[in-house]
């Protein structure tokens, strides 16, 4: 399987799959690339397609820095890792924290884009709390109530050490204060802010200037407001209908109904396929 190791030491996995135009693929919430699996199989028959783990996602390496966030890393690995296998300029898209991550790069380096394709985009007061929350709270509870220790027993890092073993010794050994501190730190990237359409992103939108289709948001995490904004903050923006309903989201999210939402992705296929198509050569 392979890796690419960033300048300052981290293993990044990644997958390239199919042939094609180049589209970079990057998951949603704190989930490596195999969530992706339903989406990848149908995008790979008409795309070369890249999945890759974040740090402290899948397979890939931990990391924790109080001086950077975890949004600023993350944009800042894909731009490296682009670059590193030469893949662009490529179809960068995701979503939630895919979108997120797709519009960070992009905003640092628009180079290797050809154009975005984004969904559920994240936003709104509820949505910022709800993901703030959930991406570092119960972790800093961990750590404060039982260390490191406390914290490799979380559901989330014990996936991550049994995907990665390497993990093992780095978390053990980290300074639980400035794992908290790093947290803490994280966390403010999902303050809700007058005027800001989604949560977590590091520039400014308007500057973005390339062929963009946003589905529209319409569940309590990727609400409405968010997907419009962002679609009147990037210039040359399309707005589509999302392929499901808030409520079938919702549902699974919560557990009501069974699958993953994940396996919602690949009804996002036939609306990509129309807008790749119509990209210039």
């Amino acid at each position: 399987m392979p890796v690419h190791t960033t300048p300052d030491g981290c293993g990044l996995h990644y997958d390239i799959v199919g042939e094609g135009p180049a589209m970079v693929l990057t998951p949603g919430g704190r989930e490596g690339r195999l969530v992706l699996a339903p989406l990848v199989a149908e995008l790979s028959k008409h795309f070369r397609v890249l999945t890759w783990d974040r740090r402290n996602t899948g397979e890939s390496d931990l990391y924790f820095d109080p001086t950077r966030s975890e949004q600023a890393i993350w944009s800042e690995d894909l731009v490296g890792l682009v670059r590193a296998l030469d893949f662009g300029p490529a179809i960068i898209a995701g979503g939630s924290a895919g979108c997120r991550v797709s519009l960070n790069t992009v905003l640092r380096d628009p180079a290797i884009a050809r154009c975005m394709v984004l969904w559920s985009a994240s936003g709104g007061a509820y949505g910022s709390q709800f993901l703030g929350f959930s991406y570092h709270v119960p972790y800093i509870i961990a750590a404060q109530r039982g260390g490191m220790a406390a914290v490799a027993e979380t559901p989330f890092f014990a996936e991550r050490l049994a995907a990665n073993p390497a993990n093992v010794d780095y978390l053990a050994t980290f300074d639980p204060a400035e794992f908290i501190a790093t947290m803490k730190f994280w966390n403010e990237s999902f303050y809700p802010r007058e005027g800001e359409p989604l949560a977590g992103i590091e520039g400014d939108l308007s500057s973005i200037h390339m062929p963009t289709l946003i589905f529209e948001g319409n569940d309590d995490i990727h609400p409405a407001e968010a997907s419009f904004g962002l679609a009147v903050a990037i210039p040359d923006a399309k707005l589509t209908h999302s392929p499901w309903s808030g409520e079938e989201f919702m549902g699974i999210l919560t557990g009501r109904e069974p699958g993953s939402v994940f396996d919602l992705y690949p009804r996002l296929v036939p609306q990509i396929m129309q807008f790749t198509q119509k990209l210039p050569a």
